[in-house]
């Protein structure tokens, strides 16, 4: 990878006074040289401003935005990185911290595809909940479908970026922009996982997306609890789970790619609309038929064969 490609940080805040500098000083240390950072605040009631007004004032690099009002988190980040004007964008919160090679390790794995991820490892200082899983992860349209990467891990080329759909789009009212952003590039299968640990990603209950994920681990008793939980609840959460469906296959529909996968996975996600005894089916045998490629590790084996013919009650769980 040349080095003359350049790189923008594209950095959304509100009201994050508490952990800003951390992060700001985390990506200005960074070992490969960035074009700019372009931060854009959603009109924050605390200190933000006065910190980004600070740092701006110090470093040509930043280049400072304000949002008249609250807009949001898809409509602030995604008005943020068509701003950005670098070969790549990398996209950061406010409140984790940077391993120094960060962004240097991403250009060296991206190569000839549109998106980067890596290891995000989490902490915490107020006891909120953080488990580090360190199994790689499967980047494959069956997984992204439903489950994409996480924003601040992402590293993508600009390409990338002139595929999104526009901020009306159906999608964005029912997920976030990083889930787009991974089903788009997974689509043309044009995603690179890098192994390493990038980001330390701080877990607080202040935070917009903090979770207590613990029932969500890998474990036979966390299973059994999901699948329990999730034939007690199915019709309620099928019906909260259709319009996050309708909105994604959207998207799918959208693309022109002409992938194999990509197909296959737009078919079981009609499925997953449709309904019924027969699409229900339909659905198990797509999924079974593409077991190796629908958890969070590549590969097979009896286990991942049953749980893929659980998977459309299973899945059910992570939207309750």
């Amino acid at each position: 990878m040349s080095n003359k490609a350049t790189v923008s940080i594209v950095l959304c805040t509100y009201n994050g006074e508490k952990y800003l500098r951390e992060q700001l000083d985390s990506i200005l240390k960074q070992s490969y040289p960035i074009h700019e950072i372009v931060i854009q605040d959603d009109n924050s009631a605390d200190g933000t401003w006065d910190i980004l007004e600070e740092y701006a004032i110090k470093n040509p690099l930043i280049r400072i935005y304000r949002n008249e009002g609250n807009h949001g988190v898809n409509p602030n980040f995604l008005s943020a990185i068509h701003r950005a004007e670098g070969d790549y964008i990398a996209i950061s919160d406010q409140d984790d911290v940077w391993e120094v090679d960060k962004i240097a390790n991403q250009m060296n794995c991206i190569g000839d595809k549109m998106l980067c991820s890596g290891h995000s490892r989490p902490f915490s200082n107020d006891g909120s909940f953080a488990y580090f899983d360190g199994r790689e992860r499967n980047v494959n349209i069956f997984r992204m479908m439903f489950l994409g990467l996480p924003g601040h891990t992402l590293l993508c080329k600009q390409e990338l970026i002139h595929l999104l759909p526009p901020i009306e789009h159906p999608v964005f009212k029912v997920t976030l922009y990083d889930a787009v952003l991974s089903i788009i590039a997974a689509s043309y299968d044009s995603i690179v996982f890098c192994n390493q640990v990038l980001v330390n990603f701080r877990r607080h209950v202040e935070a917009t997306t903090y979770n207590d994920y613990s029932r969500s681990l890998p474990s036979w008793k966390n299973a059994v609890h999901e699948l329990k939980w999730c034939l007690l609840h199915y019709h309620e959460m099928r019906n909260k789970a259709l319009p996050i469906y309708r909105g994604k296959l959207e998207l799918m529909d959208g693309l022109p790619s002409e992938k194999h996968d990509f197909i296959e996975a737009r078919e079981a996600m009609r499925m997953e609309m449709r309904g019924g005894f027969i699409a229900f089916l339909r659905l198990q045998y797509l999924l079974t038929r593409n077991y190796k490629k629908l958890f969070h590790t590549p590969g097979g084996g009896l286990m991942k064969l049953f749980r893929a013919m659980l998977y459309p009650i299973m899945q059910l769980y992570m939207y309750h």
